[in-house]
């Protein structure tokens, strides 16, 4: 039973401390926007939509941040922190290594943006200070005294259950460990190439370690969709998008982007995006197409996931629910002045 509270307390922290490090990372991110505007002094700063910048950049973090986070990260997290505790490991400098890597790796390696790399690391560093504070500083305490009593002690079922929980979160974490192996790979070893056809991003610094795994994983339009005994890319075919193989938003935008960019021009994108079980709007559709201030033309797709459900990831109860979180999706598909190239393809939430 000791083993089982312990790894309960550790499991809350762990989830508290990654919301933190969401809130966190959003709101120093949004600091220097913040100290830029000439007008931020005693008058307000507000967004937009109308909240103050600041607080709304921790908002974000907290809803639309945090559940991708806690999806990706928790397991992994908790499989190392498992280790720590097994270790007795009280240091604080173990802590701030922990998490500085996992902030790291949840912000994509942002080596090329100084302000968002030293936003992760503030961030990550505080996070792991918080979970030294409330857990870590007291690693093997518990495991000490459960050593401590008689030659039968502890062997309850409960006991037992507690392996069979570190087994399970082993198991989980051979995945991420693949994962993790990836985004290394791409990051340090060798990046992908865009594929066909070639991928890009709106901004060049969008393209994180995530996108590039994406990016190698799904190298042409046959990789996103399902499986069939010819290759053909008919256009029928290219609506046949294999979403059970999609995990991520990264993997999302990259396969949508191969297949809608394989079409001759925005035209066919309507068609293609209710083959997907999206509904696009008539003012936004390939007949009549958003013409930005810049001439460019874009076609969006709605999905409502209250209705429908997440329309990714397609199995995994936990991750289906927390992909549940939004109440709705959205795909914005750009195309170049003359409807003929797909520029980009970007996907956003809407939730209460």
């Amino acid at each position: 039973m000791t083993i089982l509270v312990r790894l309960l307390r550790i499991a809350l922290v762990t989830i508290l401390c990654v919301v933190a490090f969401a809130a966190l990372f959003e709101f120093l991110n949004a600091v220097p926007t913040y100290l830029s505007l000439p007008d931020h002094i005693g008058a307000g700063v507000t967004h937009p939509r109308g909240g103050p910048l600041v607080f709304d950049a921790v908002v974000w973090g907290v809803v639309f941040r945090a559940p991708g986070y806690l999806s990706n990260g928790t397991i992994p997290l908790l499989i190392v922190l498992a280790v720590t505790e097994w270790k007795s490991a009280k240091s604080w400098r173990w802590y701030l290594t922990i998490w500085i890597i996992a902030g790291l790796l949840a912000t994509g390696f942002p080596v090329t943006d100084p302000l968002r790399l030293s936003a992760a690391l503030l961030a990550a560093a505080a996070t792991g200070y918080l979970y030294w504070f409330l857990v870590g500083k007291t690693a093997g305490d518990w495991l000490l005294a459960w050593r401590m009593r008689g030659p039968n002690a502890g062997r309850k079922l409960l006991n037992y259950a507690a392996y069979v929980v570190l087994a399970y979160l082993g198991y989980q974490l051979s995945g991420y460990l693949y994962y993790g192996g990836k985004l290394l790979w791409v990051t340090v070893v060798s990046e992908p190439g865009p594929g066909t056809p070639p991928f890009q991003a709106q901004y060049k610094r969008e393209l994180t370690a995530s996108q590039k795994v994406a990016m190698m994983d799904f190298p042409d339009p046959v990789s996103c969709l399902r499986k069939a005994e010819t290759d053909d890319l008919s256009k029928d075919r290219l609506k046949e998008m294999d979403w059970d193989r999609i995990d991520n938003n990264e993997e999302a935008n990259v396969c949508m982007f191969r297949l809608l960019g394989s079409y001759e021009d925005l035209s066919y994108a309507t068609d293609w995006f209710k083959a997907q079980g999206f509904d696009v709007p008539n003012a936004f559709s390939s007949a009549r197409p958003y013409i930005e201030s810049n001439g460019t033309q874009r076609v969006v797709g709605m999905y409502s996931i209250r209705k429908n459900g997440p329309r990714f990831p397609t199995k995994g109860v936990v991750r289906r629910t927390i992909g549940s979180i939004p109440y709705g999706m959205s795909v914005n598909a750009t195309w170049s002045k003359d409807g003929k190239q797909l520029l980009w393809v970007n996907t956003d939430y809407s939730t209460l």
